[in-house]
């Protein structure tokens, strides 16, 4: 049983799919929290009067949906992303280093950049690399 547990954790794909899974999970989290702070002046109509606390109610919660959806595809793609590249890297590679989380953030962030061009994926490759060459050394990764 430990043995097809652990089988299974070495796999790129399902570790992928946990990333990505987790990190929608936790846009929805900042979705809802960023929307709760985002409601500054949502309670006024447009003629200077307060809005009934049903509509109030609504319009936040349509935008807690609208926040929460958006972070939580930003935050699944990007997981699901940089876990499946790390882990065929460090497969590819046949090393548990520090490396292949810095290889691992340069491919991610250059893809999930590539809409905005070749600058823009060069600029999302170091800065990708350099956060999770941070990350890796701050946390005691490898």
């Amino acid at each position: 049983d430990d043995f097809v547990q652990e089988d299974m954790m070495n796999n790129c794909g399902v570790k992928s799919v946990i990333a990505g899974v987790m990190g929608g999970a936790l846009g929805v989290a900042f979705g809802v929290f960023t929307a709760s702070l985002d409601t500054q002046g949502i309670d006024a109509a447009p003629n200077g009067e307060t809005k009934p606390t049903r509509v109030v109610l609504r319009e936040t919660w349509v935008l807690m949906k609208e926040k929460s959806r958006g972070y939580a595809k930003g935050f699944a793609g990007m997981g699901f992303l940089y876990s499946g590249t790390e882990c065929l890297i460090e497969k590819y590679r046949a090393k548990h280093d520090n490396w292949n989380a810095t290889l691992a953030g340069c491919a991610t962030g250059g893809l999930m950049a590539a809409p905005g061009g070749p600058k823009a994926m060069c600029f999302g490759c170091a800065s990708f690399a350099a956060f999770s060459t941070a990350i890796e050394y701050f946390t005691g990764g490898h």
